[in-house]
């Protein structure tokens, strides 16, 4: 077995996030809020040293990545970009909640998708692509310990396809901003099974707000 260890973590917090509003392919930089609070985690807890690192295009991934990996320019894969929500981008969560389709995003029905946006089986699929697309980086070049910097829903999205756990699939639904979790896997054997082993979750020990308490779902 050729073991990869990989660490997932979500971008700081954003305005847009803050106020319970989409934030897919609209380019928001971290808020000063987020900064703090991941120069805060930075600090106080322990996050690994890697081999490499490989984001999102998002200035809000690639901030996050220079305040955790700061002496490392990460690798920029387009897969990695958050879920493309059409015309329902940048609305307030409360006026989504008035559509339909809402209760199908809710459920993360693979076939949802909102006015002029991607479905979420295509965002599955293009985010295993980019994932695939790593692992092969990795086996060209040796590494063994990487780490990637993406979006809320993208990685829940990886993790409910490819993870395998025995934590309820709800604390992966919305990763807490500036943090995330291991998973190990086999790198060949992604080829042909794309599963990866749940390890624990980043930082260790810190207190994981619930998804149900942020604006996406209490309001």
């Amino acid at each position: 077995m050729s073991e990869l260890k990989v660490y997932f973590i979500r971008h700081g917090l954003t305005d847009r996030n803050s106020r319970g509003r989409c934030c897919g392919r609209t380019d928001a930089l971290v808020s000063e809020e987020g900064r703090a609070a991941l120069h805060e985690l930075y600090e106080n807890y322990e996050y690994p040293v890697v081999e490499k690192v490989y984001a999102s295009p998002a200035i809000r991934c690639r901030e996050t990545a220079s305040i955790f990996f700061p002496e490392q320019e990460p690798e920029l894969l387009e897969g990695f970009w958050e879920y493309d929500f059409g015309e329902a981008e940048d609305r307030h969560v409360s006026e989504l909640s008035k559509l339909t389709v809402f209760e199908k995003w809710l459920r993360q029905d693979m076939d949802c998708s909102f006015p002029g946006s991607e479905t979420l089986l295509e965002a599955k699929f293009r985010v295993q692509a980019a994932m695939t697309r790593l692992i092969q980086d990795c086996i060209d070049g040796g590494l063994h310990e990487v780490a990637v910097v993406a979006h809320g829903e993208i990685l829940y999205l990886l993790m409910s396809a490819c993870l395998v756990t025995e934590e309820p699939m709800e604390a992966f639904q919305l990763c807490p901003n500036g943090m995330g979790y291991i998973a190990v896997l086999d790198k060949e054997g992604w080829f042909q099974e794309q599963k990866m082993i749940f390890a624990g979750y980043l930082p260790e020990g810190a207190e994981r707000p619930k998804a149900e308490d942020s604006p996406y779902f209490s309001k």
